[in-house]
């Protein structure tokens, strides 16, 4: 490459950053300058003035000379006039004559008047200009030739060789001149011809980008339409932007107008309680989002017939400028309605099972403070054992299915709770010939509701006694690491897999050992035990036990210092 630009057929045309190909938009404008008709015109003025003064004002002869010179400037305007009106795609570099041309038509009008017209030698000025600007460098220095000619014109006409100092100066100057002139025109239309191929690339840019944006607003609007959740999106003044189908029928559904402004405000839109307004205000949606990522919120729509939503919002932000709230929603109407029929039917059970189990449990409980035979006195401990394991089972059932765990968190002597549920297991590990260890590390207390501690426990205690071999021995360990109060329990049974695992804490789960060998047990045990210690900030891990069986790790929230030293 030599810092020009290709066009056309083949040729090349002067580019304004070296070796760069230019663009499209920089071939234009070089074609543009090239086929300009108004330089030549207007040194075809200035050669129709300076011949009518010479005619005038002079020895009232033209020579052929001049008529010659300004016979070469007329048919160069016409010449550009066609070409202005033709313009050429291709092979434009003949152009180049045409001011070539008038760079020596010049000199010999100059050699006619220049008695009557002083400064006819600037009328270089127009052709040099179109060189420069439209040409590559070739054709700019024989233009820069001829017109630091001119002056010597008189003596090459005169058949002799410029003797004279006064001559050569001349020379000098005008070359000096037509070269300024020639190369800052030339210079000029570089930098135009830069100008513009930024402008078209930095154009060209913002178009891509923009065709970008469509296309991606297109995918995800496909993508917005072809989910059932309702998917809306609010600028900075919770306006809606944009709302999908499924957006627009739930809010008619709710007598609700997107398309309004505001689009929320005011509407029947209520909290869970479906009494309490959500969205007063417009700006009420982005403040939420802004607030933090908010998901799995329920609101109901309406005043009548509610419709309940589950929504999720989160603000955008792009560079850290917030640019709106993205919200998305679906009904969940059926899901709600049965969860409450769900929870009705789970009171009605609680009332109908307990009630009874309770007044069984209180009636062997008085019988055993009686005395009676020891044969009716085991008896009785067996319906006793039996109506509180029919007791939990039943409790259990109803804690499953619970949409939440109550837990009251406060201090809570860790060995003691693990001696109760000891304790109270004991019957059990004794039927299975099974020893439970316990070893207490200085544990002292925890931050824990202390019945839903006994109550995961109990269901771990539970499951390494039925899961261990006669004449086997539970670990338990109480100890504290980093500060945090932790138990261990460890049975010697046939262990788990990595999926048992993995699935212990589903619901209705049970091991294949379990069901092969009918463990009692309905599988609901671990769960809630896993229910019962989120709710109270616990740790619960299963892994393998050290020679083989299981362990579960408990991890429990540690005392504030002030209870542990009232402790």
């Amino acid at each position: 490459m030599d810092g020009r630009l290709r066009h056309g057929g083949g040729e090349r045309l002067p580019t304004a950053d070296g070796p760069r190909v230019a663009s499209d938009s920089g071939a234009r404008i070089v074609l543009s300058l090239r086929t300009q008709p108004w330089a030549q015109f207007a040194l075809l003025a200035a050669a129709v003035g300076v011949m009518a003064v010479a005619q005038i004002y002079g020895n009232g002869v033209l020579t052929t000379a001049a008529l010659a010179g300004f016979g070469l400037i007329l048919a160069g305007a016409i010449a550009s006039g066609i070409l202005a009106r033709v313009q050429p795609q291709s092979h434009t570099g003949w152009i180049a004559l045409i001011p070539l041309a008038a760079l020596v038509g010049i000199p010999l009008i100059r050699n006619d008047a220049l008695e009557v017209v002083d400064g006819i030698g600037f009328m270089m000025v127009f052709p040099l200009v179109w060189l420069g600007a439209g040409f590559s460098l070739p054709p700019i220095v024989v233009g820069i030739l001829l017109a630091g000619a001119i002056p010597l014109m008189p003596s090459i006409s005169a058949g002799r060789a410029p003797d004279s100092a006064p001559e050569w100066i001349a020379f000098g100057l005008f070359l000096a001149f037509a070269a300024l002139i020639a190369l800052s025109a030339f210079g000029t239309g570089h930098q135009l011809r830069r100008e513009v191929a930024n402008r078209e690339a930095a154009l060209a840019s913002s178009e891509a980008a923009a065709e970008a944006r469509e296309r991606l607003s297109a995918i995800l609007q496909a993508v917005s339409e072809a989910t059932d959740n309702a998917v809306l999106v609010f600028g900075p003044d919770g306006s809606v932007l944009t709302a999908n189908d499924a957006a627009h029928r739930l809010a008619r559904l709710a007598g609700i107008d997107l398309t309004g402004e505001p689009a929320l405000a005011g509407r029947k839109i209520y909290s869970a309680d479906r009494r309490t307004p959500l969205f007063p205000s417009p700006q009420t949606v982005t403040a939420l989002a802004r607030s933090g990522e908010v998901r799995g919120r329920i609101a109901w729509l309406g005043d009548t017939d509610q419709v309940a939503v589950s929504y999720s919002a989160r603000p955008i932000f792009r560079g850290g400028e917030p640019l709106g709230t993205v919200l998305i929603a679906h009904d969940v109407t059926d899901l709600v309605e049965a969860i409450e029929v769900r929870d009705r039917f789970l009171d009605a059970v609680n009332h109908e099972l307990r009630t009874p189990l309770t007044v069984l449990m209180g009636e062997t409980e008085l019988a055993q403070t009686e005395e009676v035979s020891p044969r009716v006195a085991a008896r009785l401990e067996r319906v006793d054992s039996a109506a509180q394991r029919l007791f939990t089972t039943v409790e259990h059932l109803l804690s499953a299915y619970r949409t939440s765990v109550r837990a009251l968190p406060n201090t809570t002597s860790v060995a003691l709770t693990v001696g109760d549920v000891i304790e109270r297991l004991s019957s059990l590990a004794r039927e299975h010939e099974v020893t439970v260890a316990f070893t207490d590390h200085g544990v002292q207390n925890a931050s824990v509701d202390a019945r839903s501690l006994g109550g995961i426990i109990e269901e771990l205690l539970r499951n390494a006694v039925l899961l261990s071999p006669r004449g086997a021995t539970v670990a338990v360990h109480a100890s504290r690491e980093r500060d945090r109060p932790m138990i261990e329990i460890t049975d010697s049974g046939v262990g788990m897999s990595d999926s048992e695992r993995r699935r212990a804490f589903d619901r209705f789960y049970r091991t294949d050992f379990a069901r092969e060998q009918a463990v009692p047990g309905v599988g609901l045990g671990l769960s809630i035990a896993r229910n019962l210690a989120d709710a109270n900030g616990i740790s619960i891990e299963l892994e393998p036990g050290p020679s083989g069986g299981t362990r579960a790790r408990l991890t429990l929230p540690p005392a504030s210092p002030a209870a542990g030293a009232l402790g």
